[in-house]
């Protein structure tokens, strides 16, 4: 474990950013698990980023004790990132849950690649080329087919959460383009565990009494928290915080989109959930999206194209 310095190379950026978005798609299956010991989502995912945190301080600890350290001047950095791309993003999709449905939450939250694509253009200077902006909206559509947005329910939704669906999708884009400022100097995994220590602190307070029902938790459900903090969040996190030092911002979110997939599979092949015509041809778009924006992968430098032609 170590900071990179290794040259940009959307070769490894590419499968580690499709690597995490599936690693993503299992969060429903845990949480489908899980839930069954009564815990609240806002205490699950409490749990989930202050294990994740616990289990990275630890082996950092023992491997690499040296990258703990931050100079005092960034630890705000570090603080805005717990902050709003964890904390806040967890909270905001909770709140969304809550108002409206899964499918809405979803399709809410996948519109972040239209903000960090915005954000990364304005602040880190991409280039939005006419492929980039074609294999967006094709994602977007696929997305949001996936996600059943075209059930009656989906269309009629209370406005307070549609509003909160597009915090977390925001809060989600913040996770990345602040993650950006302090990537080259100090990579990913210290990135990871400051984000989730900064965000656990402030998750903790939130659920405040509801964490006792922690107390009655058996084993095999810490047993199942622990492979939620370690799969679909410390590792999936931190592999998608190094694709961003090989990989434009705007492309790994969009690559990002297959998560929606993986998780309508899995929950087709072991939550015995149906999926309509529609949501097969959604799936096939952004797989289809995604294929497009990163056809003819080659070196390149993060922060200068949306396009898989790589800078201009």
């Amino acid at each position: 474990m170590q900071r990179s310095t290794a040259t940009a190379d959307p070769r490894y950026g590419i499968p580690m950013a499709l690597t995490a978005a599936a690693m993503w798609g299992t969060l429903g299956v845990f949480a489908n698990a899980i839930y069954r010991y009564g815990i609240d989502p806002l205490v699950l995912v409490t749990v989930r980023a202050g294990m994740a945190f616990m289990v990275l301080l630890t082996i950092m600890l023992f491997r690499s004790p040296r990258l703990l350290r931050v100079e005092r001047r960034h630890l705000p950095d570090f603080v805005y990132i717990g902050v709003v791309g964890i904390a806040l993003e967890y909270w905001t999709y909770f709140e969304t849950l809550k108002r409206t449905s899964l499918s809405v939450a979803s399709i809410l939250l996948y519109t972040a690649p239209v903000f960090v694509t915005a954000g990364a253009a304005a602040f880190f200077g991409e280039k939005i080329t006419r492929r980039g902006l074609a294999s967006l909206s094709v994602v977007l559509i696929g997305g949001f087919l996936v996600a059943g947005g075209l059930e009656a329910r989906v269309l009629a939704q209370d406005r307070a959460g549609v509003l909160f669906g597009l915090a977390s999708a925001l809060t989600y884009a913040g996770y990345t383009l602040l993650s950006k400022r302090t990537l080259p100097k100090y990579g990913s995994w210290t990135t990871v565990l400051y984000a989730f220590g900064f965000g656990t602190i402030l998750l903790a307070l939130m659920s405040g009494p509801k964490l006792a029902q922690l107390a009655t938790v058996p084993l095999e459900g810490w047993m199942l928290m622990l492979g939620l903090a370690i799969g679909p969040t410390l590792v999936s996190y931190g592999l998608y915080l190094m694709s961003l030092e090989h990989i434009e911002a705007s492309r790994a979110t969009v690559i990002c989109m297959i998560e929606p997939v993986t998780a309508g599979i899995l929950g087709f092949l072991l939550l015995g959930e149906r999926l309509a015509g529609w949501q097969f041809v959604g799936a096939l778009l952004v797989l289809g999206g995604v294929g497009a924006l990163n056809a003819r992968a080659t070196p390149s430098t993060p922060g200068h194209a949306i396009s898989a032609e790589g800078p201009h």
